[in-house]
Order: C-alpha cells, then sequence, then structure tokens
C-alpha cells in the first residue's frame, strides 16, 4: 500500500505555477478496526480483552491529563501550553481570557512508520464547475428548451461566480460560436444560479459557467469553465 497524493494549485502564493500535494483517499482506522486487525494477526488474546485493555488505557490517559501531567510513550507525546494575555506579572489564570491546550508529538514508532510510507503520485481531481440539471423557469422544460428573456435554473457544484476575471460568468455559446454572458444572475450559489437570460435568437446553444470559484476560502488563480454536456434550444 502507498499513501497517495495529488499536485494542486497552491492559492496561497502569486506565482501561477506553484503547487503543494494534497493526500487522496487516505483510509481511516476506527479502534474496531485495530482490534480486528490485532486479532488476526493470531493473538490469544480475545477481542473483548482487547477492548478492556485499551479502554482502560484511554481512561487512565485521560485521568493523567485531567491531573496535569504529561504523557511519554513509544506512540505519542504530550505537552501542555496556555494562551491568552495576562495583565501584569500578578495576573492570574481565568478561563474566560486564557485557554489551556494539549500538543501531541510523535512518538518512536508513529516515526520508525512514518519513514517507511511509500507514496505514489496521481492524476490531481480537476476542479471545475460541474453543470448538472438546467431547468427553463418559463416553460418548465429540463435540460432541453431555454427562453430567450427568460430564467434558467442550473443546478450542480462549484457554480458559484467569483472572482475579478472577466471571463468569469454564465455564458450561452450559439452554434456559430458567438458567446452570449448573462448579465443579470438572481441567485448565485456553489449548488444553483439563477441566470436571466439575454435576447437569443431561435437555435442551439451551449451553456458554460466560467469562475475562480473553488469551494474553499481562496479562489483560483485562474478562470475555470465547466460546459453543460447536453445542447438547449432557444424559443
Amino acid at each position: 500500500m502507498s499513501l497517495k497524493y495529488s499536485l494542486n494549485e497552491n492559492l496561497l502564493t502569486p506565482q501561477p505555477d506553484d503547487y503543494s500535494a494534497r493526500p487522496q483517499g487516505v483510509k481511516s482506522h476506527d479502534l474496531e478496526s485495530i482490534i480486528a486487525q490485532m486479532v488476526s494477526k493470531g493473538s490469544t488474546v480475545t477481542r473483548t480483552d482487547i477492548l478492556a485493555v485499551l479502554n482502560n488505557f484511554f481512561e487512565v490517559v485521560g485521568a493523567i491529563t485531567a491531573n496535569g501531567e504529561t504523557i511519554n510513550t513509544d506512540l505519542f507525546k504530550t505537552n501542555f501550553s496556555i494562551s491568552g494575555v495576562f495583565e501584569g506579572a500578578t495576573d492570574g489564570f481565568d478561563k474566560s481570557r486564557h485557554t489551556i491546550k494539549i500538543n501531541t508529538n510523535t512518538g518512536k514508532v508513529l516515526k520508525e512508520a512514518l519513514a517507511k510510507i511509500q507514496v505514489e503520485k496521481i492524476t490531481t481531481p480537476e476542479i471545475i464547475p460541474h453543470i448538472i440539471e438546467v431547468k427553463d423557469s418559463i416553460s418548465g422544460s429540463v435540460n432541453d428548451h431555454i427562453t430567450s428573456n427568460g430564467i434558467l435554473e442550473i443546478t450542480g457544484s462549484l457554480l458559484k461566480i467569483e472572482g475579478d476575471h472577466p471571463d468569469n460568468g454564465i455564458y450561452l455559446i450559439a452554434e456559430d460560436g458567438t458567446k452570449n454572458k448573462v448579465t443579470t444572475i438572481a441567485d448565485n450559489k456553489p449548488g444553483r444560479l439563477f441566470a436571466v437570460l439575454p435576447t437569443l435568437t431561435a437555435g442551439e446553444y451551449t451553456l458554460e459557467v466560467t469562475t475562480q470559484y473553488n469551494g474553499g476560502n481562496s479562489e483560483l488563480k485562474a478562470p475555470r469553465t465547466g460546459t453543460f454536456n447536453k445542447p438547449l434550444t432557444a424559443i
């Protein structure tokens, strides 16, 4: 097994070619999974015994921590820190202004395991708007006809029009390549757009959504375009 990762555009730097690695598809193991693997290795100790010992371990670790003491094992180590400002040397701890934080560091077992991890680069999932359904609010047609100067409801994911790039927006592209940009967006959400259509001549159009929205707090450095996979006929 290997730790799979992809390279994603680094939104924290101004350079357009900066990328950062992001782990992908990492499997998580809970207590039951760990116990099952311990039993499968041929341990003479039963699942019930293992669960009892681990629960006791957790209870003791919690009690030690509650006493203001730290843990130092081959698995992990803990220490404390206190955040907040103290107003002078005579000021005391106040729960409304100060917070105790517990910090953990890897122990010997995890450090050795970390050095053994094999990594595998995979293709980066592309962040683009995804259009699932297009509904004409005038005629009620879904994924078929649209009404000139009507209202279009577009549903999908990563649809929100965001960013200051001039290419951002909703477009109806005619068969001859002419781009008709929507100038009024009544509802602008990641999963749904309400667009007031411009004047369209009769014929087939391709719907495109272009945006710098990426689903997080930072915008994409360059706009991405999602194209609806069905032609729409203006009536």
